[in-house]
């Protein structure tokens, strides 16, 4: 213990004896602070709207816009109106594209964006049947800057999304008004499907007449005897009743309609198709992503699972109503195939709801999961396409088809009554042969009778079909929808979803994120530069007597302690006053600090204790490689695999979450937890420092040995 005690009052009298040497001991303290403090402030918030918003990005809008029934739309316009309100980035609305371009390879635009000419007529060719996908150009510089193009690569979302909303909002306005200059021109399509139901009821009516005569005519037959003793009165009575169905059934002939106009029941089709395949798109985009990567995937569950499940089960609830009132007007075929497609939505709610945070033990059940979701997404996909392409004269053959077979059947009841005539003529003409006339009279008004049953019949059909379409809840909220206020819809389908996020350990800026990393690579390097700077082992002198291996460790420690103590006090006193860093637990924070300073100079000081100037080299190197991958500023998980697997014994890693729990908030007790495997690192150290000493000292002597031969290394 003696010995402990000259070294630290020999130590002490050395360093105040020269104003150099405090000089230097000040510099070791203060430049790594300096180091840490100048790097949070410029990392202060690099990455908000009023940093990002002075990186300047050039628009050149070349769009001419396209016509439409009358209507100019030039989407081109409305996304240099939106960008305009957008202050992420500094756009700057240039005349030309060439202007724009030369900027960027000049360097006075890190990127830009060029709209071209045909820009709005390529968005709106859906409309024509020739569907083409607009371009539109992005140029970066990606030599400017290292962070500079991450940032601008920002743009090309921020462009996607105005885009996406500008073309939605420009074409939710340009159906409104579609809707209601058809609604100011007193079109109405509940009113034409009530006008053709109320027609059908009409043409029912008359053939009930047709159908009783018929059935008179059967009839008379069972009195035969009858018909051959007044044979002319009831030729002349026959003729008249028969002049009087002609007539009758050409009034029907001429009511019947040519043909029914479907094109909104198809519209409707084709517009749930079109939104149930953007949804499932975007649940295959989200999820592909996410089964790639188990971060990603987590984020996914915690941030957008209960959207897509919410998703899910809308489109689910869409799906089944459409094919209940497909069914109910005898679209059979088409109802079932979006029977198939909720059988697989349910399918997916199923799947979606075993989802969870994923982690190694439940990571390919999470995966399977995933491909079984794509495989239903993909499928639903394929029997929508089918139905999109089906479904343009489906419809209408159905409706026009029972049409056709009404007229048919009139036609063919026409003809029969003209065969009636020449039999009438012949029993006129062939009174003998009265008995065989007869029979075929009784065989031409049973399929008399029969084809006006039928086609009365299917005149109601077409009357209940024309009346569900017209009392259709469906129809009338689509009806509704298209004739409300332009700017509300467009608005609506621009931005259906809104999301509110809810932080977790909320930290206000960037520089604060990056506190513990520049924290403890400061603390190091102050340990490093002691050990440069001060000498490690304790020479022998006068008043020392026989000093043991473990006296020399602990009396010369102490020095390398005090300024790594002082220095975690300087650096975190300085970022919490000077540099205003966000901390909710402050006088934890300098604990953690403190406690870093202490195992950083264990660890570099027992490196150099044991190794001499090759524990220098290891102590950089050592460095080297937490800076790395220590996860002070990337993932772990994005890191080459060997830093994943030295990544738990990193101190940098502990050190730094320990401070990150005292600056965003502490959970249960991490923070102790991290503190306590530091000082077992450190007692680590002690124990390499002691243990190694000896056997290390040939090899470190040949190594000096051989250093000082070359005559040219330290």
């Amino acid at each position: 213990m003696r010995n402990i005690l000259n070294i630290i009052v020999h130590d002490f009298r050395r360093l105040t004896a020269s104003v150099v040497t405090m000089v230097i001991l000040m510099g070791i303290i203060v430049v790594p602070c300096l180091f840490a403090w100048l790097n949070i402030l410029s990392n202060d918030d690099p990455f908000e709207p009023q940093a990002t918003g002075r990186i300047p990005v050039a628009v050149a809008n070349e769009d001419e816009g396209a016509d439409m029934l009358g209507l100019n739309i030039n989407v081109g316009e409305k996304f240099i109106d939106a960008i305009n309100g957008n202050d992420m980035i500094g756009w700057d609305v240039v005349s030309s594209k060439k202007k724009a371009v030369d900027g960027v390879y000049g360097g006075d635009y890190y990127a830009a964006i060029v709209i071209p000419e045909d820009f709005s007529e390529k968005m709106m060719s859906f409309t024509s049947g020739n569907l083409e996908h607009p371009k539109v150009l992005f140029y970066e510089n990606q030599k400017t800057n290292a962070i500079a193009p991450k940032i601008t690569g920002k743009v090309r979302e921020v462009l996607e999304e105005e885009i996406d909303a500008t073309f939605v909002d420009t074409l939710g306005q340009y159906i409104t008004e579609a809707a209601n200059a058809a609604e100011a021109a007193g079109f109405d399509p509940q009113d034409t499907f009530s006008d053709l139901s109320g027609r059908m009821d009409e043409l029912s009516a008359d053939l009930e007449s047709s159908v009783a005569m018929a059935r008179a005519f059967y009839g008379l037959s069972g009195a035969a005897g009858d018909l051959l003793k007044a044979s002319e009165d009831l030729i002349d009575s026959s003729e008249d009743t028969l002049d009087l169905g002609e007539a009758l059934l050409e009034s029907a002939d001429s009511k019947m309609p040519e043909e029914i106009d479907t094109s909104s029941a198809e519209k409707v089709i084709h517009e749930l198709n079109t939104l149930l395949t953007k949804d499932l798109s975007a649940i295959d985009r989200d999820l592909s992503a996410a089964g790639d990567d188990m971060g990603k995937f987590n984020s996914f569950v915690q941030n957008k699972l209960e959207n897509y499940k919410t998703t899910a089960g809308s489109m689910k609830s869409s799906v089944d109503k459409i094919a209940k009132e497909l069914d109910s007007m005898g679209l059979t075929g088409l109802a079932s195939r979006f029977s198939r497609v909720s059988d697989k939505l349910q399918d997916m709610i199923d799947k979606l709801n075993n989802l969870e945070t994923a982690d190694a033990s439940n990571w390919s059940l999470m995966q399977g999961f995933i491909d079984d979701i794509l495989t239903d997404v993909s499928d639903a996909e394929k029997t929508i396409a089918g139905i999109d392409a089906d479904v343009d004269g489906t419809v209408d053959k159905k409706f026009n088809q029972a049409v056709k077979d009404a007229r048919a059947a009139i036609s063919k009841t026409r003809k029969s009554l003209g065969g009636i005539y020449g039999d009438m003529d012949l029993l006129d003409s062939t009174l003998n042969r009265s008995e065989k006339s007869l029979k075929s009279l009784e065989s031409g008004l049973d399929q008399t009778v029969a084809t006006l049953v039928s086609l009365q019949q299917g005149c109601r059909n077409l009357s209940d079909l024309f009346d569900s379409f017209s009392d259709s809840d469906m129809l009338k909220d689509i009806n509704h929808l298209m004739t409300n206020d332009a700017a509300v819809i467009a608005e609506n389908l621009a931005t259906p979803i809104k999301m509110k996020t809810e932080e977790v350990y909320p930290i206000r800026n960037f520089g604060s994120v990056m506190a513990p990393f520049y924290n403890v690579i400061a603390q190091w390097i102050g340990a490093l530069f002691a050990a440069v700077m001060i000498h490690v082992q304790v020479r022998r002198r006068d008043g020392l007597e026989k000093v043991r291996l473990h006296e020399a460790f602990i009396g010369r420690y102490r020095l390398f302690l005090e300024i790594g103590l002082i220095q975690a006090l300087l650096l975190s006193l300085g970022e919490l006053l000077y540099v205003g860093i966000q901390c909710v637990h402050p006088l934890l924070f300098i604990l953690c600090s403190c406690v870093n300073g202490l195992v950083f100079t264990l660890i570099v000081y027992s490196l150099v204790f044991a190794l001499e100037n090759l524990g220098l080299a290891v102590s950089v190197i050592v460095m080297i490689l937490q800076v790395a991958g220590g996860g002070g500023s990337f993932p772990v998980e994005v890191l080459p695999r060997p830093f994943q697997i030295m990544f738990p014994f990193m101190p940098f890693r502990y050190a730094m979450d320990a401070l990150r729990e005292c600056i965003g908030g502490t959970y249960g007790a991490t923070w102790a937890k991290c503190l306590g495997i530091l000082l077992l690192m450190g007692a680590a150290a002690i124990a390499f420092g002691l243990l190694l000493h000896k056997p290390m000292k040939g090899i470190i002597e040949k190594i000096e040995e051989s250093k000082r031969e070359s005559d040219i290394m330290l």
